[in-house]
């Protein structure tokens, strides 16, 4: 099958769906393409980002032209201007696809320029249309601002309606969660959707115990204490201010808990003030490094709902997470335990499993084999092929 996927940022450094499709994709035999901008997404402080995981580069741009990678083929196309934050314009979408000949597209994100593209040329060349869906709820839902209520306005009037031709042309609309699912159908009126879960590189997010024994001493964390940790884009949704408020409330010194990735400065900042002597910053680290830490923890603890915990799963991690509907999918294999956002109740959580290796040992193999069986980028990549065909 000739594939192509049409995504405006494309950054496989940093990993994401786009790239793990392809790369499997390719894998298994078929012909993979990848038609985006110039440009990867604008990360705050992705200057930062790209100099921790050792990038040659040392901005967002890449060159224009096409390249080989992996087993499938990167077309990256010039920009001609972003505005709000991620919405880009790049030339050639549709003179790039008839010359590929795709049999299928798939467009990623409902609003984009090159699902509208995408959208625009279905016709003419005769492809079959797959659109898939990342968003839960508009910005005004998440947390009722001035800010957001402007945002959700931009939404709204700009964004939603090419989302909604796009709806109109897609063959079939893919929803990486039930929420997306629910969304959908509540803003949309879109009832016909495929739930296919985003992936979790399973191979290099996997149980080791050497890099658990290596990253603890490295760490310098001894046998006898517990490590835990939260990993992900940081901004104030995460919520993770909770969960250092419930370790300062500990009253136990065998407890360090890392937090790793970068975001938002403000909200750094913020939680910096708040962390007690038990609480460390790690910054960004590239996926390897991440899962060596995963590996190194005994638990961990998120706010929102975030591909990170997946692949913490796929380390046999043990999960704290809110009791909220964006994540109430990732605790059936009871893998782990729903907390309220109050920190006498998380110290108590935490506690009661730090006192309960087997328990957090039989959770961790559950999670595991959630991912294998459910969660895996292979996994996703065979769901997402029998829909193509």
């Amino acid at each position: 099958m000739r594939i192509a996927h049409v995504v405006s940022y494309f950054q496989p450094e940093f990993g994401y769906e786009e790239y793990f499709s392809a790369r499997e994709q390719a894998a298994l035999g078929h012909e993979v393409h990848v038609i985006t901008s110039d440009r990867i997404f604008p990360f705050k402080n992705v200057d930062k980002m790209l100099s921790d995981i050792g990038s040659p580069y040392k901005d967002r741009k890449r060159p224009v032209g096409v390249e080989r990678m992996e087993g499938f083929t990167v077309h990256r196309l010039r920009t001609s201007f972003e505005i709000l934050y991620d919405m880009i314009v790049y030339k050639g979408i549709e003179e790039e696809l008839a010359r590929i000949r795709p049999e299928v597209v798939h467009a990623h994100n409902l609003w984009t320029w090159g699902t509208r593209c995408a959208s625009k040329a279905k016709g003419k060349l005769g492809y079959k249309l797959i659109v898939d869906e990342h968003g839960y709820s508009t910005t005004y839902d998440q947390a009722r601002t001035f800010r957001n209520f402007l945002l959700d306005m931009e939404y709204r009037l700009l964004r939603a309606p090419i989302a909604r031709r796009s709806l109109r042309k897609a063959d079939e609309v893919v929803a990486i969660c039930e929420e997306t699912v629910d969304f959908l159908k509540d803003f949309y009126h879109y009832d016909r959707a495929h739930l296919i879960p985003l992936g979790v590189d399973h191979r290099r997010f996997s149980f080791r115990k050497d890099a658990r024994e290596r990253t603890r001493k490295e760490l310098g964390i001894e046998k006898d204490e517990h490590l835990l940790i939260t990993a992900g884009r940081l901004d104030s949704a995460k919520k993770i201010e909770h969960f250092i408020g419930a370790v300062n409330l500990m009253d136990r010194h065998d407890i360090t808990f890392i937090i790793v990735g970068q975001g938002d400065d403000k909200y750094l900042g913020m939680l910096r003030k708040k962390a007690g002597p038990r609480v460390r910053f790690l910054g960004f680290k590239r996926s390897e490094e991440l899962a060596d830490l995963y590996c190194a923890a005994d638990l961990g603890l998120w706010g929102k709902a975030s591909i990170t915990i997946r692949e913490a799963m796929g380390c046999r991690l043990p999960l704290v997470l809110f009791d909220e509907p964006n994540m109430k999918d990732l605790l059936k294999w009871d893998n782990g335990v729903y907390v309220k956002q109050e920190p006498d109740g998380i110290a108590g959580t935490i506690t009661e499993l730090l006192d309960d290796p087997v328990k957090r040992k039989e959770m961790g193999a559950r999670g595991r084999k959630g991912v294998q069986e459910e969660l895996s980028v292979e996994v996703e990549a065979i769901k997402l092929l029998s829909l193509y065909s």
